[in-house]
């Protein structure tokens, strides 16, 4: 009798379990048939953020081996008709940029942004600020402003990390306050996730149903985000990228730096350390008070090198093809403010000691600190700036593994 009454009640709870791991599956094909042309590409150039929480249009972008995936910061608001979405529309030299990240995305969510895709094989840029490296590392506000629940479901879940990777993002993860108080059932499975003893296998057995369900949800929600977005997203702009890749070709790459340097020098005239005026004019309106303001500023030691490591454990793990593109700071703006060129140094060889460690390519563009209009304020590339990473990028791109 009691086998009679428990046959039916485990053929249903097989087929609910059944119907949640195809949740994932199901939401693709639901957004895929809604995409048109030009919309992936028109989603990246508008820098959404709730597309950055999520993983739907990402993973469907990846299946597209001309669209290369670019994680970054504020870095990617810079540029004007240099930054690479608007220069690389239109796939002039084959390929167009799918960019992933804003102010706040740092090496940690980064590395959840990578680990909750299939990156095998893929070429793949990550955008490095030293800004981030400062001795607290990525503060719990911020963490909490970019920290994606699903994407950290996705990544416990993704087959092609190595459980000691797993391991060790799960132990950062659970230090942050956000996923302590806001996310129960992800802190349970992270706080037990691979412990060898007996009573924590048996916690990570028991949470691992809910958290199958409550990834099923997160994946519903967004795909219901994406649908939303691409719905609002500019008929122009997606006819525009929709257009045949022939409607545009790159001047040489030699011109295009001219123009952009030209037109830099035109709005950074009011002060002697290669600044935007208009930023110098609003955020500098004291400027003996921030001279030698920085002379304990620090780039090392942080937490944030061993936030990089994870990222380019998972990145291996994955079996991706990256480049690290390694910002400059602005040398006049930092010698004017006092910040030790010794602790810059530092940073720049600590970033290249990792990722030779790792066997990654490097954009490095650390000794261009001091190159004038290359920087439209303290930390971010001006258009001139752009110019030389997009020529270095296109490079990349076109390098057979």
């Amino acid at each position: 009798m009691i086998r009679r009454r428990l046959a039916p009640l485990g053929l249903a709870l097989g087929l609910f379990f059944l119907t949640i791991l195809a949740v994932g599956p199901l939401t693709r094909w639901w957004v895929s048939r809604s995409l048109k042309p030009g919309m992936i590409e028109t989603a990246s150039e508008n820098l959404i953020p709730s597309l950055f929480q999520g993983t739907l249009l990402q993973s469907i972008a990846l299946k597209d081996p001309a669209i290369v995936p670019m994680y970054g910061s504020s870095e990617f608001n810079h540029g004007g008709p240099y930054n690479p979405t608007k220069l690389f529309a239109g796939r002039p030299t084959g390929w167009t940029p799918y960019l992933v990240g804003h102010a706040g995305s740092l090496d940690l969510i980064q590395a959840l942004y990578a680990g909750a895709q299939d990156l095998k094989g893929k070429k793949i840029v990550l955008s490095l600020s030293a800004q981030w490296f400062h001795p607290g590392g990525i503060a719990q506000n911020t963490f909490a402003a970019n920290f994606s629940v699903l994407q950290a479901y996705q990544m416990l879940f993704n087959p092609a990390l190595t459980v000691q990777t797993k391991e060790a993002l799960a132990q950062r993860l659970i230090q942050f306050n956000e996923v302590k108080h806001s996310y129960p059932v992800l802190e349970g499975l992270l706080k037990y996730y691979d412990r060898p003893d007996p009573i924590s296998r048996l916690m990570e057995a028991l949470y691992w149903p809910a958290a199958r369900v409550e990834l099923a949800s997160l994946e519903i929600q967004d795909a219901s985000k994406t649908l939303q977005v691409l719905h609002h997203l500019p008929a122009k702009e997606i006819a525009k990228n929709a257009q045949d890749p022939s409607w545009k070709t790159l001047p040489p790459w030699s011109q295009m730096l001219k123009k952009a340097t030209a037109d830099v020098a035109k709005v950074e005239t009011n002060n002697p350390f290669g600044i935007n005026n208009n930023f110098f004019k609003g955020k500098v309106k004291n400027l003996q008070k921030f001279k030698n303001s920085a002379r304990k500023g620090r780039f090392y030691p942080s937490p944030e090198y061993a936030d990089l490591n994870l990222l380019m454990r998972v990145l291996k793990n994955e079996g991706a093809d990256p480049v690290f593109l390694i910002q400059p700071v602005n040398g006049p703006w930092y010698d004017f403010t006092g910040f030790p060129k010794w602790q810059r140094q530092k940073y720049d060889e600590q970033v290249r000691a990792l990722a030779h460690r790792y066997g990654f390519a490097l954009a490095d563009f650390t000794n261009h600190a001091y190159d004038k209009y290359f920087m439209d304020d303290p930390s971010h590339p001006s258009e001139k700036g752009w110019v030389e990473f997009n020529e270095a990028l296109d490079r990349f791109v076109h390098q057979k593994p």
